[in-house]
């Protein structure tokens, strides 16, 4: 739609001068308020619109800094309604108020191939203007002590000396502002304050730190039914002698077998050979009270549950790989490593056992 209409307008451009300079010269404040980005007929380039006063003084900044601390400038005010109205603020706007800048362009385009500046006449060398152009080069001299010669501080626009505004303070006398109402940095009455502040600071972080580490180690806390399912009581009374019980601890399943005294002089027995079982241990070691046998209902191989009353030690077997442990839940045939794994248990009374 743009390629359409854009013959149209240039065409309506042309044949219309006032418009085509209402369009080239409207800003807003301190911007202009048409940024286009192409090029056309009636968008000049920022460098030269006449919004501009390309008027420059190039001379190194050392001389700069001379002149201006050489030049007449106006008498000094103590009153703000007493400042002249100084056009330095942008030495390059001629529409309303800006921001003290020394930027040649507004914020649009310029062209592939600009215009080469008028050094004679004071023109701005900066940006598209000087690099895109031979306006640098002299043929008497370096290229670097040329193009050096074009730096930012050697630019200041004509009147600059003179106009650059000054302030040795931006709160008049008479102004209110409650300097006199504040005491000096170390007066003893700040101190309380001081302190005051120190103090709430401290607590505040300190009650924000507790807090944080509070919810991390609640969070990292296992849940109630964890504990519960980690703490398991079992009533011995209804297990008869020779019963293999079995109870869930942790999702494992736990045999609880109250032996016989066949049983326990059986796994008696075998204590002298203990040294040279896979796994050595007594059967004191694996049984609290010779009585009650506990241990985990898992092969220790790959984690079958094994067969009470099987095997050929009549202990426990697993049919899977044929592992045979014995009446102390020993490892005495078979692939298993170790016997099998008692869990943490004791003794609350006669009748009740604590698991885990």
């Amino acid at each position: 739609m743009l390629s359409r209409f854009a013959p149209r307008s240039i065409a309506a451009a042309k044949a219309n001068p006032a418009f085509t300079a209402a369009v080239s010269q409207t800003r807003g404040f301190a911007q202009p308020i048409n940024v286009n980005l192409i090029d056309s007929d009636f968008n000049a380039p920022a460098s030269q619109k006449t919004l501009y006063l390309n008027k420059f003084v190039q001379k190194p900044a050392a001389e700069h800094a001379a002149d201006l601390a050489n030049a007449t400038k106006f008498p000094v005010v103590h009153d703000p309604k007493d400042l002249i109205r100084s056009h330095t603020g942008d030495p390059h706007n001629t529409y309303g108020v800006g921001e003290y800048r020394h930027i040649h362009y507004d914020s649009v385009r310029e062209p592939t191939f600009p215009r080469k500046p008028d050094i004679a006449s004071g023109e701005l060398a900066a940006g598209a203007n000087l690099v895109r152009t031979d306006v640098w080069h002299d043929p008497k001299e370096p290229a670097i002590v040329s193009i050096a010669k074009f730096s930012p501080e050697n630019y200041r626009p004509v009147g600059w000396a003179e106009n650059a505004p000054m302030p040795e303070s931006t709160v008049p006398e008479g102004h209110l502002d409650f300097r006199t109402n504040r005491l000096p940095l170390n007066h003893a009455d700040r101190r309380p304050w001081v302190y005051f502040m120190a103090a709430s600071t401290g607590i505040v972080l300190s009650s924000l730190v507790r807090i944080v580490c509070a919810k991390l180690l609640h969070g990292l806390w296992p849940a109630k039914d964890v504990w519960a399912a980690g703490i398991v009581e079992v009533d011995l009374r209804p297990v008869r002698e020779g019963q293999n019980f079995v109870v869930k601890w942790r999702s494992k399943p736990v045999f609880i077998r109250r032996r016989t005294p066949e049983m326990i002089a059986s796994s008696k027995k075998d204590d002298p050979i203990a040294p040279s079982m896979r796994d050595p241990a007594t059967d004191a070691e694996r049984c609290k009270k010779q009585e009650w046998l506990i241990v985990v209902g898992v092969c220790t191989h790959l984690g079958c549950i094994p067969q009470p009353d099987a095997g050929n030690w009549g202990g426990y077997f697993c049919p899977c790989h044929g592992s045979h442990y014995d009446h102390a839940g020993r490892m005495r045939m078979g692939p298993a490593p170790k016997n099998l794994e008692i869990p943490p248990y004791q003794f609350i009374d006669e009748n009740t056992v604590q698991l885990g």
